[in-house]
């Protein structure tokens, strides 16, 4: 996948979250302003109720009072339910019209009803004075604290409550429900006006507060806020997790890339040096001499042998990654091995001068292995520590037991090192550390791998150690 394309990919994707994330908030946000605009509502019409049902409490006895005297003359009582109307401010009013031009009611009735009217007026006067009476003798304020709540519950705000009452001033509070912030209540928003139906106007105010009020809007919104996070979220990890999966496709298409080219390269030149050689051996002239036929034909020998060797590197990887490879474990000596390698590798790295020091310190030196697989593993980590170098190649191979019996194997070298990134990379397939040219060291970056695979396949760990422009350590740790 082109690079470009994939910034773009993932440019598009950061805008589409934070467009997601930004709806969210946005939605979240009105929703709050619609669900506070519902609340003050409510508490508005639940103050509302509250007063009348107040007013109503203390309006009752006189009411009932007057009922019972009225009640005392079944034809006063018929006739005042026909005259007599009792509108929404609870004031009775006489119909005069009608008293007037009712024929059928003798004086004997009339007066009677006149007389009723009379009383119910002095109860009116009676019941206007209400206003003006303490709040605890019109309503218990036990009952007047359950009032209040059941009000509230019925209208849905079901949360914690404090009130207070003033009278004549908005600070001049006559009653204060028990552990209520007075700052709060005076400058609460929550306020309504009680007794507004009496001609005595004491301004006596009830106001409410909420402390729990947060809270309240909080557990509201809770399942609402939880979900769109948690959906969020997932489409976060989900994009997260599409977008590292196309890094990594990109990443080993990338690899695969350089491996093809790389391994091109490294077929192209046996391949080339064996066709000219072939050449020269068609050519009587120069086959004719016994030393020109031996030497074109050793190197034909030499980069034949080349060829058959990076084709066995890739087979063996491919089998170890099928699980198709089969170890022929058998007890051997690790120093044994050791020894032979090195004394064998000094031979053919004549041309690098390399000074290779044995520290065998190990004790315990017998452990159940693959000798050719394990000896290779060996011989790749020596191979690294000479091509990537700068200067003369001075290698220590060091050996000793760990506490649970197994041996710790270490190859270090002085080389140009590795890096950060490149220590966490190191053991990918088809990775390798690069300089300014692709083919600047040789390889096709399966060594470490099957250097790793192998270890592996023994049950060990393999580590690294390294610092640049001063070297690498590999620690290979076999156990008992």
């Amino acid at each position: 996948m082109n690079r470009h394309l994939l910034s773009f990919s993932l440019a598009l994707i950061v805008i589409g979250l934070l467009g997601v994330s930004t709806v969210q908030t946005l939605w979240l946000k009105s929703a709050v302003q619609n669900r506070k605009a519902d609340f003050d509502q409510r508490v508005y019409e639940s103050m509302e109720e509250i007063s009348y049902n107040i007013e109503n409490i203390g309006y009752q006895p006189y009411i009932k009072e007057f009922l019972e005297e009225l009640n005392s003359d079944s034809l006063a009582n018929a006739q005042f339910q026909k005259w007599i109307s009792i509108d929404s401010n609870s004031q009775a009013q006489l119909d005069s019209n009608n008293l007037n031009t009712d024929a059928q009611l003798s004086r004997q009735e009339f007066n009677r009803l006149y007389r009723a009217q009379i009383r119910e007026f002095q109860q009116m006067l009676i019941r206007e004075m209400i206003s003006i009476r303490p709040i605890e003798e019109i309503i218990d304020i036990d009952k007047l604290k359950l009032l209040i709540e059941d009000v509230l519950k019925h209208h849905g705000l079901n949360t914690k409550v404090e009130f207070g009452i003033t009278e004549f001033a908005d600070n001049n509070f006559i009653y204060v429900s028990p552990g209520a912030d007075l700052g709060n209540l005076f400058h609460t928003e929550y306020t309504t006006k009680l007794f507004r139906r009496s001609i005595f106007d004491e301004n006596k105010l009830l106001k409410i507060t909420f402390p729990e009020k947060k809270k309240f809007f909080i557990i509201s919104f809770l399942m609402p806020i939880l979900s769109s996070i948690v959906f969020l979220i997932m489409i976060i990890v989900a994009f997260a997790a599409s977008y590292r999966i196309i890094f990594k496709q990109k990443k080993l298409s990338d690899m695969k890339t350089d491996f093809i080219n790389n391994m091109t390269h490294e077929l192209k030149t046996p391949i080339a040096t064996i066709s000219i050689a072939s050449e020269m051996l068609k050519d009587k002239g120069i086959s004719s001499i016994e030393e020109n036929r031996t030497k074109y034909a050793n190197i034909i020998f030499e980069e034949n042998k080349r060829l058959s060797n990076h084709v066995e590197q890739v087979l063996q990887i491919a089998r170890l990654e099928k699980d198709e490879i089969q170890l022929n474990k058998e007890e051997r000596d690790i120093h044994g091995i050791i020894r032979l390698l090195v004394k064998h590798f000094k031979l053919i790295s004549e041309d690098y001068s390399a000074i290779i020091d044995l520290e065998l310190n190990a004790t315990e030196t017998h452990y159940i292995i693959d000798e050719m697989h394990f000896t290779n593993a060996i011989k790749n980590l020596l191979s690294n520590a000479l091509q990537y170098n700068d200067k003369k190649p001075y290698i220590v191979i060091s050996t000793y037991n760990t506490k649970d019996g197994g041996i710790n194997i270490s190859v270090k070298d002085n080389g140009i090192g590795l890096s950060k990134d490149n220590q966490k990379k190191i053991f990918d397939k088809f990775y390798r550390v690069q300089g300014g040219n692709l083919h600047d060291t040789k390889g096709f970056g399966l060594g470490l791998n099957y250097v790793k695979s192998i270890v592996e396949a023994h049950n060990g760990t393999i580590s690294v150690e390294s610092k640049l422009k001063e070297g690498t350590t590999f620690n290979i740790t076999l156990h008992k």
